[in-house]
C-alpha cells in the first residue's frame, strides 16, 4: 500500500476517534483525509459512471488511486449550502440523498480500497433482526427477541418469558423543559404492570428481550483478524441492565477478558455473514461463564475501553488496518500509538481547542458522541 493513504468519513468535527486515528496514522508518514461527507470540499468530486460496454465506474472521490482503505466512521448528508436560496434547500438535500444512496448501494464495485465497513453491508448491519439471524446461521447463541408494537404479541412475549428487557432501536437522548435535567433510553427490565397502555404500546416498537441472567458483560471489539475482547464489570443498577450507565457514573470496570475456546472464531464467522471487516460485540455472561450474544455495532466506540484497558492495543489496530488496507494486517507495524499517547500529544490539544466551545450540552455531554 505504499503511497496510497487512508479516507476517514465522519460528519462529527468532535470525533475523538477520528481525530485519534488521523494522529495514529500521520505518525507513520501517512496523509489521511477526513471529510463530514461526499459534498466535502477537501475532496475531489465524486462521479458515477455506468454504460453498456463497461458497466458501472467512478472517477474522483475515493475512486482516486491513491486512496488505499476508506473508514466509512459516522457519515452524514450533506447538510448546509452556503450560496443557496431557503427554498431550494429541500430540493439540494434530497438530490444529495439520493446520490449518496448510489454511492454507498454501489461502494465496493469503482474501488479496491478496503471499506471499514462497505456502506450497504453496514448500512444492512445496523438492522438488530438481521444480527440475530445472522447470528443463528453461525450458531451463536443469543436471548429470545420480539420486535413489535402489538400490545397483544408484547404481553404474550412478557408472560412467556417473565423477565424481559425493552430496548430502543436506536438512544435517545432527551431534556426534560421544566427540570433542565437529560434522559436517555437505556436497556431495562420491564413487567406486566409497565404494559397496560395499548395506546402507548401501539404508538411506538421497541425491541423486547428474554432476559441473560449475567455476572457481567463483555465488549469484544473486533478489527479484521484481530479481536480484544474487554470484561466490563458495573454495579447494580436496578432495573436497568445496561452497563453504559455504570460507564457514564463512572462505576464501570473493565479489564482483558477470556473468551470459551471457538467462541471468538464464530464471532469472525458473523463479521463474514455480515460483510463487515470491524465491529463491538456486545455479550451478556451468565453465571456458569457462557457467553450470550446480544449485538454487534458496526459503528461503535472503542477509545474508551482502550482508557480503562490500556494493555489492549485497539487504537494501534485501527491505523494498522487502516494503514495497511487488509484484514489480516500486522499490529507490529504500526508501533507507538496509543490512545494515551494521543491524549497527552500536542495535537490532541489543539483538535480540542477547536472544537470545545458550544459543543457541550447542559449536562456535558457531547452530542452525538456515546459510549456505545
Amino acid at each position: 500500500m505504499a503511497d496510497r493513504h487512508p479516507l476517514i468519513l465522519s460528519g462529527l468535527a468532535h470525533d475523538v476517534h477520528a481525530a485519534a486515528v488521523v494522529w495514529g496514522l500521520q505518525r507513520h508518514g501517512l496523509t489521511p483525509l477526513w471529510i463530514r461527507s461526499w459534498a466535502d470540499p477537501a475532496m475531489p468530486p465524486l462521479s458515477l459512471h455506468c454504460d453498456p460496454q463497461s458497466g458501472v465506474r467512478a472517477s474522483g472521490g475515493p475512486a482516486d488511486a491513491e486512496i488505499g482503505s476508506v473508514w466509512f466512521r459516522r457519515p452524514r448528508n450533506p447538510d448546509v449550502f452556503p450560496h443557496a436560496h431557503e427554498a431550494d434547500l429541500p430540493f439540494l438535500r434530497n438530490e444529495w440523498g439520493r446520490f449518496t444512496n448510489n454511492i454507498h448501494a454501489l461502494a465496493a464495485k469503482f474501488t479496491d480500497a478496503l471499506w471499514v465497513n462497505h456502506p450497504a453491508a453496514a448500512i444492512d448491519a445496523e438492522n438488530k433482526l438481521v444480527q440475530l439471524h445472522a447470528a443463528k446461521r453461525v450458531g451463536l447463541p443469543f436471548p429470545a427477541t420480539l420486535m413489535s408494537s402489538d400490545p397483544v404479541e408484547i404481553r404474550r412475549f412478557v408472560g412467556a418469558h417473565r423477565r424481559v428487557v425493552y430496548k430502543p432501536f436506536q438512544t435517545h437522548t432527551w431534556q426534560d423543559s421544566a427540570s433542565g435535567k437529560m434522559f436517555s433510553t437505556y436497556a431495562r427490565i420491564v413487567d406486566a404492570d409497565m404494559l397496560h397502555d395499548d395506546a402507548s404500546l401501539r404508538q411506538c416498537p421497541g425491541i423486547y428481550q428474554q432476559v441473560v441472567d449475567k455476572h457481567h458483560d463483555v465488549r469484544v471489539t473486533i478489527i479484521g483478524d484481530h479481536a480484544f475482547p474487554i470484561r466490563l464489570d458495573t454495579p447494580a443498577q436496578g432495573d436497568f441492565v445496561d452497563w453504559r450507565i455504570g460507564s457514564l457514573a463512572e462505576t464501570m470496570r473493565a479489564r482483558p477478558a477470556e473468551l470459551p475456546s471457538g467462541f471468538l472464531d464464530m464471532l469472525h464467522r458473523l463479521m463474514r455473514e455480515l460483510g463487515i471487516v470491524f465491529g463491538c460485540v456486545d455479550l451478556a455472561i451468565d453465571g456458569d461463564g457462557n457467553p450470550h450474544f446480544l449485538e454487534v455495532n458496526q459503528a461503535g466506540q472503542f477509545l474508551f475501553l482502550e482508557q480503562a484497558a490500556p494493555t489492549m492495543p485497539i487504537l494501534r489496530a485501527m491505523c494498522a488496518l487502516l494503514a495497511q488496507g487488509r484484514g489480516d494486517y500486522s499490529i507490529d507495524a504500526m508501533s507507538d500509538v496509543s490512545y494515551a499517547g494521543y491524549l497527552a500529544s500536542d495535537e490532541h490539544g489543539a483538535w480540542w481547542e477547536t472544537v470545545r466551545d458550544g459543543i457541550k450540552g447542559p449536562a456535558g455531554a457531547i452530542p452525538g458522541v456515546s459510549v456505545e
